[in-house]
């Protein structure tokens, strides 16, 4: 008995074309992926120097307050946006300044979404309430 076969053009063409298509979709899935991870990572890095530029700004803000009033003890809330220390946090300061003569303790913290920075600033002041020594440090 003899088997014949009808050879049609172009059906050993269509599994081709599909693993095509998969290794194409497959790629566009994996670019897609690794452009939202960075996209993530840029936006958290900003947000992270934004809040560390609003904790240094607390921090200049309460050495002026020092500055001063060299009795000034007390802690505060800055928005850096409007409505910036409520949630979502899109710009907010916390800044405390603690009671003690010499040296006095600012501690600023700068806060943007999630992320937040801390800044600690030692102040030694003379008698005349003028800034003779200070220090600061990221926490």
């Amino acid at each position: 008995m003899k088997l014949r076969f009808n050879h049609k053009p172009g059906v050993a063409s269509i599994p081709t074309v599909m693993v095509l298509i998969a290794l194409i979709v497959s790629a566009g899935v994996v670019i897609s992926a690794i452009s939202i991870s960075d996209n993530m990572s840029v936006s958290q890095s900003n947000n992270s120097d934004k809040a560390l530029n609003y904790a240094q700004l607390g921090t200049k803000d309460a050495l002026e307050r020092v500055v001063r009033n060299k009795d000034y003890v007390g802690s505060y809330s800055l928005d850096m946006v409007s409505g910036g220390c409520v949630a979502p946090f899109k710009g907010c300061v916390n800044v405390t300044v603690d009671a003690g003569a010499n040296p006095k303790v600012i501690n600023s913290e700068g806060q943007m979404g999630e992320v937040k920075r801390k800044i600690q600033v030692n102040v030694n002041l003379d008698d005349n309430g003028l800034i003779t020594n200070y220090s600061w440090q990221e926490l």
